[in-house]
């Protein structure tokens, strides 16, 4: 992985210096520190082997009995599987023989669902870690119905919890998210594991790469550790400059889902106490034909990050014989994505809008698992650079709270 800010530097009254960047690099051991306080696990999923051993037992044990499995969670239980599925299966994923993966976070798409699956050939996938998430709940007390208890695997808390306690009088399998595991913290767990050892994806590379990007995290040495220096350029983009939106923006289809992860990442974890960076989520080379035109003549108030993808090994076009179109001639679609993405970035630097860049080698386990751990490391930095608890959601409680007492009201 390679993380490239050249065009942090350059872009006008706006920039920001190396120098300015580079000053910070004394906060890493303090925000180290706080971030150790306050308890958080996610950076040790990568070596937790108990939680491994779990996932591949009850994996084992079910594979090759189901054609579907669907995902019965939302927000953390739904967006990081999205993404492991797209990233790794593709678009189509649906077409293939091989087992095809749902994820049924909203509630209106249970009947398209029913439509297109058999359930008796479905495995539910139940995920909440409170046990009691409506939407959730809802969804494995309708299917229930439907589907005896062993087309069913609960993933939620190790201790407490309906869920748990319904799993334990059914006899169904229980895989726990650890205690200090938020939910949008959770795809390196067995939240993510297990419905990715179920798709048959490399579940030691995945932990791999997040394990070497924790590394990263926790190196005191600015160049060394990505994590502290996205959330840097965040913050000091914002707190000197109003820069207040992040454009997730990859080059390659297959991690367009990525960037709906990395929103309720930053959006749930930073948007408290009146502060906070709003997330916007983009696809190239698709969104330099929409929303590239408010990005470069717009207001200066957006960071856009470049996801790029070096080894996308696309078809290649034949010769050309139009001249008007002969700089398309025998190029391969990989080489016409990465000049397009070139052209996004040096037209943003023209239009003096700060972009930085980030290289991976190609899409697969390691790298994604990499990603992972890269944004929810820079998240915990971003979180003491202004002072918040970055591993709380109260906002979205409070919607919970309103939900029930409404559904709870005489009808």
């Amino acid at each position: 992985m390679k993380l490239i800010l050249d065009h942090i530097f350059n872009v006008g009254a706006k920039s920001l210096s190396i120098a300015a960047l580079k000053e910070k690099e004394a906060h890493i051991g303090t925000f180290l520190n706080q971030f150790n306080e306050r308890g958080q696990d996610f950076v040790k999923l990568p070596k937790l082997s108990p939680q491994l051993l779990a996932v591949r037992k009850i994996a084992d044990s079910l594979k090759g009995r189901f054609k579907n499995m669907a995902i019965l969670g939302i927000g953390g239980s739904a967006l990081g599987i999205t993404c492991l599925r797209d990233a790794m299966k593709g678009r189509y994923h649906h077409l293939k023989n091989e087992m095809r993966v749902f994820v049924l976070d909203n509630l209106d798409g249970i009947q398209d669902f029913e439509e297109v699956v058999n359930l008796d050939e479905t495995l539910f996938v139940v995920i909440s870690k409170s046990g009691t998430t409506p939407e959730t709940m809802a969804q494995y007390f309708y299917f229930r119905e439907k589907v005896s208890r062993e087309h069913f695997v609960f993933i939620t808390d190790p201790d407490k919890g309906e869920l748990r306690q319904i799993g334990l009088d059914e006899s169904i399998p229980l895989l726990d998210i650890p205690s200090n595991v938020g939910g949008r913290f959770s795809v390196l767990s067995s939240v993510g594991l297990f419905p990715a050892a179920m798709m048959g994806l490399d579940l030691d590379a995945l932990l791999k790469g997040a394990e070497e990007m924790s590394d990263s995290f926790k190196s005191l040495e600015f160049e060394l550790n990505f994590p502290f220096q996205i959330a840097t350029v965040q913050y000091l983009l914002e707190w000197q400059h109003g820069i207040h939106m992040t454009v997730m923006m990859p080059y390659a289809s297959r991690l367009s889902s990525f960037a709906d992860w990395y929103g309720q990442l930053l959006a749930e974890s930073i948007g408290k106490e009146g502060k906070g960076l709003t997330p916007i989520r983009a696809l190239g080379a698709t969104d330099q034909h929409s929303q590239l035109q408010l990005y470069n003549e717009g207001p200066t108030d957006k960071l856009i990050m470049l996801l790029e993808v070096l080894n996308h090994k696309e078809p290649r076009l034949p010769k050309v014989q139009s001249e008007t179109l002969s700089y398309l001639s025998e190029r391969s679609f990989d080489e016409i994505l990465r000049a397009e993405l070139e052209a996004t970035e040096q037209a943003l630097t023209e239009y003096q809008k700060p972009n930085l860049r980030i290289q991976i080698d190609k899409v697969d386990e390691y790298n994604l698992g990499a990603l992972f751990m890269l944004f929810e490391c820079s998240i915990a930095f971003l979180g003491e650079y202004y002072r918040i608890n970055a591993f709380d959601q109260p906002g979205v409680e409070l919607g919970k709270q309103l939900t029930k007492k409404i559904l709870s009201s005489p009808r």
